[in-house]
């Protein structure tokens, strides 16, 4: 009996609890109601936070909020091949004399340098010239002495050493070009102006070590001289070939026309047996190329009898 009622009391307040609670929209709406509210109360309560943090100057949050965007990662770009190579020129030379030879043109880290050797050295001596865009940087003690060169004033500069003191002479050619005559006593400090005034306009072609199938295009010329010549990108990449005493390979992974080579990374090790030689081709920077393209242009590297490995 007593379980009857307990049962009945049982069921009746379920059924009020049933007729009194919300329908199924009616909870999920209300539901979302209050987390919109917990959402407002978070938002409110983070920006305070920031606020008063901004107020006293908390290091680091300022920073955080005013931190720009992650630039993007730099676009990588292909290095091209195109066909041959047309070689830079000296733009002077000394008038022909019977006491020094035709002058040899080569280029180091973007200078431009004629070199005169002499052939009689009573009254002639070894002489460099070079052409640069920025002006010569010298270390080590001198005397110096202003002179009138060509129009321009220069500087006569004179290291004294033995046997012979080094004359140094430079000016300012124009608003991109710099010019030095380098020599040694031989000569006295007003021949050497007077060789310096007496540069001609020329186009002495800079003698290259190899002869190359291909170049890399968009690449100026930055040294072409007995063992090397290298290229380098807008974007600072390089492109370099050095021709080296021989040296033992690694592991032999490529062909390189008749020659074992290995390739390890943007580098490529040639075994020039003919020649008794290394030849180095290497790419470095943003510009990357393909390693077949790496061994293409490898195989059209031709050296010359006037190239000396390093």
């Amino acid at each position: 009996m007593a379980n009857d009622d307990l049962n009945r009391m049982l069921s009746a307040a379920l059924r009020d609890a049933a007729e009194h609670a919300p329908s199924d929209d009616g909870l999920l709406t209300a539901v979302h109601r209050r987390s919109g509210r917990y959402h407002r109360r978070r938002v409110a309560t983070t920006l305070s936070a920031v606020a008063a943090a901004l107020a006293v100057g908390i290091p680091g949050v300022a920073a955080f909020l005013l931190r720009p965007p992650p630039a993007p990662p730099p676009a990588v770009t292909s290095l091209r091949l195109v066909e041959g190579y047309t070689a830079p020129t000296f733009p002077y030379t000394l008038p022909p004399t019977n006491g020094m030879k035709a002058p040899v043109a080569s280029i180091e880290s973007d200078d431009l340098v004629a070199y005169f050797e002499a052939t009689e050295d009573r009254h002639h001596a070894d002489t460099t010239v070079t052409v640069s865009s920025r002006e010569p940087a010298f270390t080590g003690p001198a005397s110096e002495t202003p002179v009138l060169v060509r129009g321009h004033s220069g500087t006569l500069r004179t290291v004294h050493v033995e046997p012979a003191r080094r004359l140094t002479l430079y000016w300012r050619e124009s608003a991109s070009r710099w010019i030095q005559v380098a020599t040694d006593d031989t000569y006295t400090p007003q021949q050497v102006v007077n060789l310096a005034d007496s540069l001609m306009p020329a186009a002495v072609a800079v003698q290259p070590p190899f002869r190359l199938d291909l170049s890399p295009e968009g690449f100026r010329v930055k040294t072409v001289n007995e063992s090397t010549m290298s290229f380098v990108a807008p974007n600072g990449s390089e492109l370099d070939v050095v021709l080296r005493t021989r040296q033992p390979l690694g592991d032999v992974n490529e062909q390189v026309g008749q020659y074992d080579a290995t390739l390890t990374g943007r580098t490529l090790e040639v075994d020039v047996t003919d020649w008794n030689a290394t030849l180095e081709v290497r790419e470095t920077g943003e510009t990357t190329i393909s390693e077949a393209d790496l061994v293409r242009f490898a195989a059209g590297v031709h050296i010359l009898d006037s190239s000396n490995p390093k």
